[in-house]
């Protein structure tokens, strides 16, 4: 019996690392947009790497770091992925970024019914509760283009 309950935690264990080690992977993709003057490390080593054509400015998706996302702000917000370069990554990286796309897009939608909450309290104005409402169809849309963009990568033509 003592040998089927060290089974049975090493299984816990492993599920546990499996659902929690993804997500804290997820964080580490981020996004750059290499016309911006001020580049974050990880966004210039990668800007350094592409050649941009006059005036194009596409989103570059940094497999390695953060990018120029701000903590505590939803990352799909900010700037625009319908042109987003994918640039090569591994199947590892590219899952890593379909979550990275869930995530923000969890965000987005917790806080516009956050916001939709409180406007109903009247803890918010409804001036307040539009700018929300701004920011969650810019994330749904960015999401969208970058579900595009991955989609078309991994062979599913979205378009």
């Amino acid at each position: 019996m003592g040998r089927l309950q060290v089974w049975g935690a090493a299984v816990a264990a492993m599920v546990g690392f499996v659902l929690f080690s993804p997500s804290e992977r997820a964080e580490a993709v981020g996004l750059c947009n290499c016309c911006d003057s001020a580049l974050t490390p990880s966004c210039g080593k990668i800007c350094a790497t592409v050649s941009l054509a006059p005036g194009m400015c596409p989103v570059i998706v940094d497999y390695e770091g953060s990018g120029a996302t701000v903590p505590g702000n939803n990352p799909l917000n900010g700037m625009s992925l319908r042109d987003m370069t994918l640039g090569d990554p591994t199947p590892w990286q590219l899952e890593e970024f379909r979550k990275f796309l869930e995530t923000g897009r969890r965000k987005g939608i917790a806080s516009y019914n956050a916001a939709l909450r409180k406007l109903k309290r009247r803890k918010i104005t409804q001036a307040e509760f539009d700018r929300v409402g701004t920011l969650y169809r810019e994330a749904m849309v960015n999401y969208y283009h970058g579900i595009r963009a991955y989609l078309n990568r991994v062979g599913r033509k979205s378009d």
